[in-house]
């Protein structure tokens, strides 16, 4: 029979040894599967170093150079790309032996992964100021997206009038800012390069990679006619 816990003592308090989630990701059942699999790694029950079957293990300084501010991370921050994990688990951000982690779903499509990389290395540099899960992801979100998506680099894929868009160029679009193509969208939208209506319309596409390589279409002085005739132009089966 298993040992009942006194009425006194506390689940299980990752901050007692420093050992504590920052940030989870993704809907609340990804969020229940995150606490379990850190509650065990903390238990010992499974281990995430040395890399191997379990997971992946990088670095996470190429996602520090790419957000460029100067933030008080942990000494060392470490990326973990599990593979033993439900297809519907996103990932979330730790403290662990007093290292830094970012943990994903190594089955996610690798622009997810970036991106998610990205914030969750941002929320380490941040959680000191930030408590709130909320307002600690607005500030990630907001720091990570200024450098990815540029206003010029965004504006240059749309235009006013535009009302259809391939999927192999949702594609593109995603591949060439390496985010999902969703988080495009709503940077466009909070820039203004794209209407609610476009918003809405755009975000029905499912992002195909093409069989074939395409010269991927930046718009710089050309209006709605020049981009509309680049994608629509040749016949759909060369998609």
């Amino acid at each position: 029979m298993a040992k009942r816990q006194p009425k006194n003592q506390l689940p299980l308090d990752y901050s007692v040894r420093g050992d504590r989630v920052v940030l989870h990701l993704g809907p609340p059942e990804s969020q229940v599967k995150a606490d379990a699999l850190f509650e065990e790694l903390v238990q010992g029950r499974w281990r995430v170093e040395p890399a191997g079957e379990v997971a992946d293990i990088s670095s996470a300084q190429d996602m520090i150079r790419q957000i460029g501010n100067k933030l008080p991370y942990p000494e060392i921050i470490k990326v973990a790309q599990l593979h033993q994990v439900d297809e519907d688990f996103v990932g979330f951000s730790a403290i662990y032996q007093q290292k830094g982690w970012v943990f994903l779903n190594a089955r996610a499509d690798i622009n997810e992964r970036y991106y998610n990389a990205c914030l969750l290395t941002a929320s380490l540099g941040l959680y000191t100021s930030y408590t709130e899960p909320t307002s600690l992801a607005t500030r990630a979100e907001y720091l990570v997206v200024e450098p990815l998506l540029s206003p010029d680099d965004v504006s240059s894929f749309f235009r006013e009038g535009i009302t259809k868009l391939p999927p192999f160029l949702a594609a593109d679009i995603a591949d060439f800012f390496k985010v999902p193509f969703p988080v495009v969208l709503k940077r466009a939208l909070a820039l203004r390069t794209i209407t609610e209506a476009q918003y809405q319309t755009f975000l029905k596409v499912k992002p195909v990679r093409s069989a074939k390589p395409r010269e991927l279409y930046i718009a710089k002085e050309g209006g709605v006619e020049d981009l509309e005739a680049h994608l629509f132009g040749e016949d759909d089966t060369d998609f």
